[in-house]
């Protein structure tokens, strides 16, 4: 993408986004840290050198399209590299929201699912009704699937529709992500979790004890 957009993308840009994104993901963190990717950058090259055997086709093409020409091990080595400069340069920085469009879809997955499954076809006749026929879908055993979808949601809302840079970024990405739609997602969710689920009373000190 960096290479073939005449300079629009920057790579160090697209990178810092990437290793942001890997910081800010428990998941990500304990799957596949930058660490590991870096790790992995090297060892492809190093069997690129070796000439033994063949790469997935997938691979290789999409590399000698990164790499413009260049040596397919080198370029993978000079990634790596670039890799642990950024990381080294992000280490402690408190976590930004992504620069990307490819960032954002990959942060927001369970907010796009849940977009994907329950409005975009159109079954029901308006958002509210699709919103509320998934949370029935999953009543009782909602938490696991609505907390995930609302953490997402309210992410948005806060970090990702605070300017219009980040709102066009997000636009490009998940068009139906309004400031109105999200608003009434998290009100739905809120309100099921609010009077079908509260909290327990709190034990008064003497039965605790």
């Amino acid at each position: 993408m960096c290479q073939e957009s005449g300079g629009t993308f920057s790579l160090t840009d697209e990178l810092a986004a990437f290793v942001r994104l890997v910081q800010s993901s428990n998941e990500a963190q304990w799957l596949c840290p930058v660490t590991t990717v870096t790790a992995l950058l090297d060892l492809a090259a190093e069997y690129l050198d070796r000439r033994e055997g063949t790469l997935p086709e997938e691979f290789t093409a999409k590399l000698r399209r990164a790499a413009a020409g260049a040596d397919g091990a080198e370029y993978l080595r000079g990634l790596a590299a670039s890799l642990r400069a950024v990381e080294q340069d992000t280490a402690g920085e408190a976590s930004l929201p992504p620069v990307s469009g490819w960032a954002t879809g990959v942060r927001l997955r369970m907010l796009q699912g849940f977009y994907d499954n329950w409005i975009a076809y159109g079954e029901y006749e308006s958002p509210e009704e699709a919103i509320s026929a998934a949370i029935e879908s999953e009543h009782p055993f909602c938490g696991e699937f609505l907390a995930p979808v609302a953490s997402e949601t309210q992410y948005a809302l806060v970090h990702l529709l605070d300017s219009a840079d980040s709102q066009a970024r997000l636009a490009h990405t998940m068009p139906w992500a309004t400031p109105e739609m999200l608003t009434t997602l998290l009100d739905a969710v809120n309100g099921h979790m609010r009077h079908e689920h509260p909290a327990p009373p709190s034990m008064p000190d003497s039965d605790q004890q």
